[in-house]
């Protein structure tokens, strides 16, 4: 049993989540977690937690001292610093340790925790000391590029038990992570973003807290950013595949939301919360790059935490912030990316030339605001090499010249996709989540011949594969033809499935690893006991942590398994 008591003086205003019993007691989240926004935050708290005997316990504060009694034990915690949010946490302590990076030095037989110390609690000796490393570096960059960490240290801790995925929890110096966060953390490609963004919380909105929900940019999709920042200087590929998907998925939404709504975007279905808050937010922070320049950015960042670190702050100040380092009215920026949902079509327009190697052209920006402008990168190609370059928009037409060594053979426009824009794997990415929603309709019908017509139309949607969504789609369509009992079909799909890769790696893992459980049991349906076999083996030989995730298909929605449990069963010899 645990039992939470709070004392408070004052009064506590309503929150949008809060609710009255009918003994008119108010409850509230304490946490401070998302979505609900503590506009009375940085508070200064003793915390005493009371625990069984050979339990530890510990918060979000600076140091805890503990007496025990009996059979339980007493731990006294107090903020030496007034903090935005507090959290308690307990667990058996019988045989717990601390894996922390640096180590602590040790003198006259106490132990002194070194400055910007990650520190991973853990139940076994074998549990991995990686993820207390990578915080711990995480902390140092953080510090060096937002400023100084506000805490002592990290402690990390492992919680959300039985929940599968990437789940983390924030509070000062303080986060909590689940199982598969330390089981997989090092497994290349997996949540690659995860890690950096809630590390990058210390700093915002922990230190810098939120002013109203409507500030919600300036927490996940600026920890977002943050975290590509980190993976663009460490893992360069996986930065460009987060990049690459939210240009794909952040305007999938229909209809589009305001990035104005800030965190009350968590009321919404997940899927759109997190092509908004995470994916369109993360692109307007690459946007502003092009707008004032990404050191200017930088610095913007950096004052923003000076001035308001302890504080709460909102996008008009850190606008204001921006306008006073770049020089430059803001208005029209943030009006258009964060208070509407319009999206900007950019477009290059190649003009003749009378010279072979001068290249003449405009740049078309439509659907924006008179004053809209961005800088506009493009890369030409010609058979001495690659050319950068770049260009100011100015209104709807900006003309532009540019001397080459060689004529021109290609023109990229935007390369590195820095600009949330339209593209047309956005597009193509639209309409094919329509077909899929209609596979998925029929298929609850069990009209799964219907359903694989529709989606053999989706991939004539995307043919060039833009949108890289045919792997999805040849999975479906495999799975509607087993369904239907057309077994030579939807082995051929299969096979698609396991020859094309999605976007991220754990749906390529993901898909491939059920694409060989269901050409297993194709084989053993014709009686190949020998082949269904092999092919579940051939799955299995595969480690990645997509071939654990459980899921539940609709023909049976009580049956939760995943690929690798069905695998097993198939490599079995027959009894």
């Amino acid at each position: 049993e645990f039992k939470l008591t709070f004392e408070y003086e004052g009064v506590l205003p309503r929150g949008q989540l809060d609710y009255i019993t009918k003994d008119g007691i108010l409850l509230r989240d304490e946490s401070r977690w998302y979505p609900v926004v503590d506009i009375s935050a940085f508070t200064g708290n003793k915390i005493v937690i009371g625990v069984p005997s050979n339990w530890f316990a510990t918060t979000s504060s600076s140091g805890c001292s503990s007496i025990g009694a009996g059979l339980a034990a007493t731990y006294t915690c107090e903020t030496n610093r007034p903090v935005s949010s507090r959290s308690i946490a307990g667990f058996p302590g019988k045989a717990l340790a601390f894996d922390c990076v640096p180590s602590p030095i040790q003198e006259q037989g106490f132990s002194r925790m070194q400055p910007l110390s990650a520190c991973l609690a853990r139940a076994q000796k074998d549990s991995p000391k990686q993820l207390a490393k990578s915080a711990h570096e995480l902390l140092q960059r953080f510090n060096v590029a937002l400023g100084p960490f506000p805490v002592a240290g990290l402690t990390l801790l492992q919680g959300f038990p039985g929940h599968q995925g990437a789940i983390g929890y924030s509070a000062p110096g303080f986060l909590v992570v689940s199982e598969d966060v330390i089981k997989y953390h090092d497994y290349p490609g997996w949540a690659p973003e995860f890690l950096p963004h809630e590390i990058a919380h210390q700093w915002f909105p922990i230190e810098v807290t939120l002013a109203r929900s409507e500030d919600g940019w300036l927490a996940e999709s600026l920890a977002e950013y943050l975290a590509w920042r980190y993976l663009r200087e460490k893992e360069p590929e996986q930065a460009r595949r987060i990049v690459q998907r939210a240009m794909r998925d952040a305007l999938a939404p229909e209809p589009m939301r305001p990035l104005a709504l800030g965190t009350r975007l968590f009321n919404e279905p997940w899927n759109v919360a997190y092509a908004t808050l995470y994916q369109r937010g993360l692109l307007v922070w690459r946007t502003l790059e092009t707008v004032i320049d990404r050191e200017r950015v930088d610095r913007a960042l950096r004052e923003y935490y000076k001035r308001f670190a302890g504080r709460s702050a909102s996008i008009a100040d850190f606008r204001k912030i921006c306008e006073e380092i770049s020089g430059r009215e803001l208005g029209w920026f943030f009006d258009y990316f964060l208070n509407a949902t319009q999206i900007p079509e950019i477009s290059l327009r190649r003009l003749p030339s009378d010279a072979p190697n001068v290249l003449l052209g405009e740049i078309l920006v439509k659907n924006v605001p008179a004053d809209f402008q961005v800088r506009v990168e493009m890369r030409v190609q010609t058979e001495k090499g690659a050319v950068e370059h770049s260009v100011a928009t100015r209104g709807e037409v900006t003309p532009f010249s540019l001397n080459l060594p060689a004529p021109a053979t290609q023109v990229m426009l935007d390369p590195d996709a820095r600009l949330l824009r339209w593209t047309e794997a956005a597009r193509r990415n639209r309409e094919q989540l329509k077909s899929l929603q209609q596979m998925n309709d029929l298929a609850d019908r069990d009209q799964f011949r219907d359903a694989a017509a529709v989606g053999a139309r989706a991939l004539v949607l995307d043919a060039e594969d833009l949108a890289a969504n045919h792997q999805h789609i040849h999975f479906l369509m495999g799975r509607m033809y087993f369904l239907a009992g057309k077994l030579a079909e939807a082995r051929k799909e299969f096979a698609r499935a396991l020859e094309l890769a999605s976007l991220d790696a754990m749906d390529t893992d993901f898909y491939r690893a059920w694409a060989h459980v269901y050409r297993a049991r194709i084989a053993k349906r014709l009686g190949q006991t020998a082949a269904a076999q092999k092919e579940a083996r051939t799955g299995f030989a595969s480690n990645s942590p997509a071939m654990e995730i459980i899921v539940s298909w609709n023909e049976a929605p009580d049956y939760e398994r995943s690929a690798g449990q069905e695998l097993r069963k198939l490599a079995a010899a027959p009894k």
